[in-house]
Order: C-alpha cells, then structure tokens, then sequence
C-alpha cells in the first residue's frame, strides 16, 4: 500500500524545483547579457575589431608609428616664429619643436596656420600633435586643452600712440601703472580705442582692463600693430617681447611715433598646448619643458634671435624684461 507524501515532503519537492527554475533562469539572462553586450561596453577606452578590444594609440605611440612630430606654430610672431629675409621658417618655437623630434627620434613637421585662432582646432581634430605658438595659459582654454609647465614667462605690456594719448590729454605716463591711473581719472575709458590680435590673451584682457573702450581685432600681431601705427588705435595690447622686438625692426617709422610703457600690465606665461586626456603625452611634454628650462635653452634661443638683450635670470624663469636698445650694442 503506497503511503501519501506528508504536506512537509511536498514542500521540500516545489521549493526544490523552484530553485532549479531560478537557475535555469538566471544562467540564461547571463548568457544573453555575454551575447548582447559587446566587449566595448566593459572598456570604452579602445577600438573594437572582432570582438577584441584595441587600445587606441596615445600620441607618443602615434608620433613613433608617423615617424615625425607634427607641431603647429604662430604665423607671425618674432621671434618664436617668423620668416627670415631668406623665406625660411625660423624662431625659438621652430627651434623647440626641433629638439623634441631630434629627442623623439623622429622628423619635426612645422604646420603654419593662416591664423592664431585655427591652432585649437587643428588640435581638437588631431591634425597636429602639439601646439607651440607662445599661447597664453588661461582659464578658458584649459576648457578645451591640456598645458604643459610654462616655458616662457613674460608680461602683457601696452604699445602706445604718442600723438593718439597726446590728443586725450596723456602726455609721457612713467609706468603703465600711471597711465591706468590716469586714464581712471580723467575718465577716458569710453574714448579709448584698443588694438588686438583676435584670439589671443590681450583681447579678453582689454575688455577687463578697459570695459567701455573701443576694441578692434586684428587676424595677426603686425596688423594690430600696424594699425596703432597709423593712429587707428590710441594703444596695442600685447606680449612685451613682441612689442618691443616689432618696435625695434620698425625703428625708422615708429621709434618717435609709438611707445611701449613699462612695466607689463600684467604677467604672463607660455605652455605647449596638447589634446585633452592624453597624459602620457603631457608628462612626457612636462619633462621635457622641465629639461629646457633648467639648461636655460630658451634664454640661449632667445640670445641667438636678439643679441644683446638683458640676460639675466632670476629663479627658473625662462624670459625676464629685456631692452630692445640694448640689442644694437
């Protein structure tokens, strides 16, 4: 006679067979989840080819595979980077990047934008693997790249129009503080008219130093220059190498017309601008910049473009004030 199950057998049965369904069901979400999801999913970082994940190269290894260094630089800006009387393109900048291919072992391939604003984006897009074209360090573009340590320190500095200043009633400021002071005072800030380099530091700057003047943008250095020059402009806002490199090559025409009033406004600082994320890349940059300024190449750079400029160095700094008269003696 075969006895019934008790309630507890019965109860052990379904709970048995329950756990073995939620086996059976669990093992098939797993397996549909390693079909579905793609390998990708697990490391967004690389390339997927056949189901294998591929690293995507870093700029190091893509400069190593190239065989040269791509390096954008200023189209106008001596003497980081200029054309000689022979048509070449020469300058501390094109010396740098020069180094670090010949550090690389790899050929330096110079790329000269039409203007100062394409060179972000030749970087964002990966035309370029560097950007050395005596950029500014700021807040707003460290949105948009990474910076190397500063290898140039120097200073915005203002170029003046005499006869313009004259015409408002600034006769000989004594430093550019004076002339801030003054300007303040006399209330000539809305009667001021700024030339610029559009894209570069000086023109945000202008707007913060001079809120209700008149600020005109130029595509390059020596159009703004050229426009405070003929008087389109009352003043120049720039890097104090620049100006006064400009101000001694264009002697015969501008030593009575214009003026560069020291000291600079304001310091500033030069980095190598390279792509975002890529830290391998920066630290390596970073070393390198490290190694420049404490064998003083750029200081030595410099002295082959401007003989006679004031040489001395405090701290680490790669570029102090300098006298352009002083390149005659």
């Amino acid at each position: 006679m075969i006895q019934p199950q008790s309630n507890q057998g019965v109860f052990t049965m379904r709970r048995k067979q329950m756990i073995f369904r939620w086996i059976v069901v669990m093992a098939g979400v797993l397996t549909c989840s390693l079909v579905t999801q793609p390998l990708y999913a697990q490391q967004s970082t690389g390339v997927v080819i056949d189901d294998k994940v591929t690293k995507s190269p870093s700029t190091l290894e893509a400069v190593t595979h190239r065989g040269s260094l791509r390096v954008a630089v200023n189209p106008d800006f001596a003497p980081f980077s200029y054309k000689n009387e022979a048509g070449k393109r020469v300058g501390i900048d094109i010396d740098m990047a020069t180094r670090l291919a010949n550090a690389l072992g790899v050929k330096p391939e110079i790329i000269v934008p039409e203007s100062f604003g394409e060179l972000i984006p030749m970087l964002q897009s990966g035309r370029v693997d560097a950007v050395m074209a005596n950029m500014s360090i700021t807040f707003e573009r460290a949105k948009s790249v990474n910076f190397t340590d500063p290898y140039v320190d120097t200073g915005i500095s203002i170029l003046s129009n005499i006869a313009g200043l004259s015409r408002l009633g600034i006769f000989h400021p004594k430093s550019s503080q004076t002339f801030l002071e003054e300007v303040n005072a006399k209330a000539l800030g809305n009667r001021l008219t700024i030339a610029v380099t559009e894209g570069k530091a000086p023109q945000q700057m202008a707007t913060e130093l001079f809120p209700q003047a008149t600020i005109m943008g130029y595509p390059s250095n020596a159009e703004a220059a050229e426009a405070t020059l003929k008087g389109d402009a009352h003043l120049m806002l720039h890097d104090e190498i620049f100006l006064k490199v400009w101000l001694h090559d264009n002697a015969q025409r501008a030593g009575i017309r214009l003026r560069v009033i020291d000291p600079p406004v304001k310091p500033d600082v030069y980095g190598i601008a390279v792509k975002k994320g890529d830290w391998e890349w920066l630290q390596l940059l970073n070393v390198f910049v490290r190694d420049l300024r404490r064998n003083h190449e750029i200081v030595k750079s410099l002295a082959s473009y401007l003989p006679g400029f004031d040489k001395r160095i405090l701290s680490e700094k790669a570029v102090l004030r300098f006298d352009a008269q002083e390149m005659d003696d």
